[in-house]
């Protein structure tokens, strides 16, 4: 299908009352895809599975069921998503399973951050969330701009301290406050390779206390779900 019939499919999915649901952030994702040149730099072009769970977390804000949900995102993303992705259809299908059960049974809400959104999607100020999802996202700027990623030093061992942790709980600490802070530039659009960057610049180090690499960073993301 192309991607006016899954508009149309979409609307046939949404009840009555739920028709109002229809966010232009929605609709523009869905009548579009993701626009890449809305990304002239590349580096903060958000991903399939980017893309995969926000629309989600809508359906489970717009009071669909997951069942719902899988059966019209999994061909979407199909059809769709996948010229933004290199992975194989069966793969695509498998991913966006996983991603679905991930958000509703997750605490994850539908957050769009307004014209902020990292999809640089359509945002009308006469749409009915609105004023909850800006408040939302201004509540959520403060938190992160009050919130403090400075990693904790290392404390070293004395002689007498019988018991050796290991490195994993040596840096514990260090790498809670890391996998934050990369929450927090994820939010904000930043590139992973960026993010990488300041990880090492700001002297946060892995779990195991060594710096930060792009391999590692990609497979954290995976391992926490950070999107």
């Amino acid at each position: 299908m192309d991607n006016n019939s899954y508009l149309e499919k979409l609307k046939g999915l949404l009840k009555v009352k739920n028709k109002k649901c229809l966010f232009s952030c929605i609709r523009d994702l869905v009548s579009n895809g993701l626009q890449l040149s809305r990304f002239p730099g590349k580096d903060n072009t958000p991903t399939r599975q980017d893309v995969t769970q926000f629309i989600a977390a809508w359906f489970k804000y717009a009071g669909i069921s997951a069942d719902e949900c899988r059966d019209w995102l999994i061909d979407y993303c199909v059809d769709i998503l996948s010229s933004i992705s290199s992975s194989s259809n069966s793969k695509i299908r498998h991913s966006t399973k996983s991603n679905i059960k991930y958000i509703f049974n997750s605490g994850v809400s539908f957050d769009c951050g307004c014209e902020n959104n990292r999809f640089r999607a359509s945002c009308e100020k006469s749409c009915p969330v609105y004023n909850e999802m800006s408040c939302k996202y201004k509540e959520r700027m403060e938190r992160e701009a009050n919130r403090s990623y400075k990693p904790e030093p290392v404390k070293k061992l004395t002689e007498q301290e019988m018991v050796r942790p290991s490195v994993k709980d040596l840096y514990r600490e260090q790498f809670e406050k890391a996998i934050e802070f990369i929450r927090d530039q994820k939010d904000k659009g930043v590139a992973r390779k960026k993010i990488v960057d300041l990880l090492n610049t700001e002297g946060f180090k892995t779990r195991t206390g060594k710096g930060w690499t792009y391999p590692t960073l990609t497979s954290v993301l995976k391992s926490f779900r950070i999107v």
